[in-house]
């Protein structure tokens, strides 16, 4: 598969080469294999089966999917988290307090909110109870996630305190998080394009290097709209080191604290979600 056939496949689900430029190696061979398994001589005859099947069409979109992530990715950002944002949350939020992990890939964002929580609640006055949601449309990534088994190299970012609380050795260079974080996420499958979001309110949402990345303008728009809908009026919306909001009135403001960091500033219910 040449690139101008990885392109002709983007444009397809509507994904944008800019985000899978420089890791379209892996992903086209996947894709290779996809239609040789689907007895499909060219892109075209491919991208047919998966206007036929929707199965067809899924496992496209899973050999699509980029799973690139680490504990604490962005330092600087989690350092915020820890000092400002979630202390501020826990004032504010009320009971429970709601968090999404949308794109969690295997899980590393997800994990690594849980042990902030952990550290910043052992040092709250008033700790509301936790509602962590952890979405993606691939299957065997949320599996993955669930069990909770990583290679040395993802915690490169963890701290050595943290690792002997948090984690286990699970064999060579692999630890196991510990069975009190898998305790209350809430794994669930789902497509940020198509599927309904959380039910308001959610307080903190993470959507980083995932639909601003990977996919075109238009269906980021639509997609975050849904995200945006979903977020409380003062909550944060958490974004990618590159990423930025498509063209629109979009309610968020930057906040001072972090550049890919936004606030929720404005009720938005009488605008029209498609």
């Amino acid at each position: 598969m040449d690139d101008g056939d990885f392109r002709t496949v983007l444009e397809f689900f509507g994904l944008a080469w800019h985000g899978y430029r420089k890791v379209r190696k892996v992903a086209k061979k996947r894709l290779s294999r996809l239609m040789a398994s689907c007895e499909a001589a060219s892109v075209r005859a491919f991208l047919e089966r998966c206007r036929q099947s929707e199965a067809i069409r899924e496992e496209a979109l899973r050999a699509l999917a980029v799973p690139i992530s680490r504990f604490f990715r962005d330092r600087r950002l989690w350092i915020v988290l820890e000092t400002e944002i979630v202390p501020g949350l826990i004032r504010w939020s009320g009971d429970p307090l709601r968090v999404w992990s949308a794109g969690c890939a295997r899980g590393e964002e997800a994990y690594s909110f849980k042990i902030l929580w952990h550290e910043v609640a052992a040092r709250a006055e008033r700790v509301p109870s936790l509602e962590l949601w952890a979405t993606d449309f691939h299957v065997g990534f949320l599996e993955a996630a669930a069990e909770g088994v990583y290679h040395r190299s993802s915690l490169r970012e963890v701290s050595s305190d943290r690792l002997s609380a948090f984690f286990a050795p699970a064999g060579e260079d692999r630890y196991a998080v510990s069975g009190f974080l898998k305790e209350g996420i809430r794994w669930r499958r789902s497509d940020l394009r198509r599927d309904p979001p959380l039910p308001s309110p959610v307080h903190l949402v993470f959507l980083r290097n995932n639909l601003l990345t990977y996919y075109e303008p238009p269906e980021q728009a639509r997609a975050l709209r849904r995200v945006v809908k979903s977020l409380a009026e003062g909550g944060f919306l958490v974004l990618g080191s590159r990423e930025r909001p498509p063209p629109g009135p979009w309610p968020l403001v930057r906040c001072a604290a972090h550049p890919h960091l936004f606030r929720k500033v404005t009720l938005w219910d009488s605008c029209r979600f498609e």
